[in-house]
């Protein structure tokens, strides 16, 4: 069996409306940290078409700010190079990763 390279690229946060999306980048500035909105990518098909771009490092970070600022997230979506190969994997929030952790 190959041994699979995967690297991760980037997470993202979708929402159901586009008013969530725009509090939820204003959260992240606010906060101090690199976030961006960006539309999402077709592969992905969730929520309102716009997602917010984070480093995977910072995901439960965000999740968190994002939870006390009340804005839901529908969907988190982790970008990964495999092989060579830009990838979109579904993952849970990572609040709820960050809790099994512990």
């Amino acid at each position: 069996m190959k041994n699979r390279l995967q690297i991760p690229d980037f997470m993202l946060a979708s929402f159901e409306t586009a008013h969530d999306a725009m509090r939820a980048e204003q959260a992240g500035i606010e906060a101090g940290l690199k976030v961006r909105l960006i539309p999402t990518p077709e592969t992905v098909r969730a929520g309102c078409g716009l997602s917010l771009r984070m480093d995977p490092k910072l995901a439960a970070e965000v999740a968190g700010i994002l939870e006390q600022e009340e804005v839901k997230v529908t969907h988190w979506t982790l970008s990964a190079t495999i092989d060579g190969v830009r990838q979109f994997i579904a993952r849970e929030s990572p609040l709820q990763a960050k809790g099994e952790e512990e």
